[in-house]
C-alpha cells in the first residue's frame, strides 16, 4: 500500500517539478547576524535559518517532506526514506531534503549513504551547520579525531553560539595536543 501511495505521489509530483534552492537572500543576512551578533538573538536567527532551509519552494515537495518528518516521528524510517527519495528526485537542489535523508540513513545504519547525502547537502549549502555537526559526530565516533575537530571548527564558523560544539571542539583540541592536525 505504501509503495502504491509513493508511486501515485511521484506521478503527481513529476508533473510539477520543484525549483528549490538555498539562495534565499535572507540567509546571508541571518548568517551575518548569527556570526557577528549577540547570543540573545542567536536562537531566533537559527530558527529562522532552519525555517528557510525547510522551504523547498514547492508545495508538493514540502508536503512530501512533511510526510517524511511525520513518518520519522512515527518510527516508520523506511517510509520516510522512500518519501525523501522522491523529495530529492523532484528537488535536486533542496539541501534540506538531502540532510534529512542523511539523518534517516544514519538512523538505519547506512553510514556511507548518510555521508553521501550530507556531502550533497553541503555542496548545495556549505553553511549547513547542522549537517556539519552530524558529520563531526560521525568522525568522532569513528575515532578520526582530527577530522572531527576540523568539522566542529567549521560548525563554529557559521554558528559560533553552539556551546555544545564549542565544548566538544575544546575537548578534542586537548586530546589532539601534540598530535599533527
Amino acid at each position: 500500500m505504501r509503495n502504491l501511495i509513493c508511486a501515485i505521489l511521484l506521478a503527481f509530483c513529476a508533473a510539477f517539478p520543484a525549483a528549490a534552492d538555498q539562495t534565499d537572500a535572507r540567509l546571508d543576512l541571518l548568517f551575518e547576524e548569527l556570526r557577528t551578533g549577540e547570543a540573545v538573538r542567536a536562537e531566533e536567527n537559527i530558527a529562522r535559518i532552519l525555517d528557510i532551509w525547510a522551504d523547498s519552494q514547492s508545495d508538493t515537495v514540502d508536503l512530501l517532506y512533511a510526510r517524511a518528518e511525520a513518518s520519522i516521528a512515527a518510527g516508520a524510517e523506511e517510509l520516510a526514506l522512500a518519501l525523501l527519495d522522491h523529495v530529492v528526485g523532484l528537488a535536486p537542489s533542496f539541501a534540506q531534503g538531502y540532510a534529512l535523508r542523511g539523518d534517516v540513513r544514519l538512523s538505519l545504519g547506512d553510514n556511507e549513504g548518510a555521508f553521501s547525502d550530507y556531502e550533497r547537502a553541503l555542496t548545495l549549502e556549505p553553511r549547513h551547520f547542522e549537517v556539519r555537526k552530524t558529520i563531526a559526530g560521525m568522525y568522532h565516533a569513528s575515532k578520526d579525531l582530527a577530522a572531527a575537530y576540523e568539522m566542529y571548527q567549521k560548525v563554529l564558523e557559521w554558528n559560533p553560539h553552539d556551546d555544545d560544539v564549542r565544548r566538544r571542539a575544546r575537548a578534542l583540541r586537548r586530546d589532539l595536543d601534540g598530535q599533527e592536525i
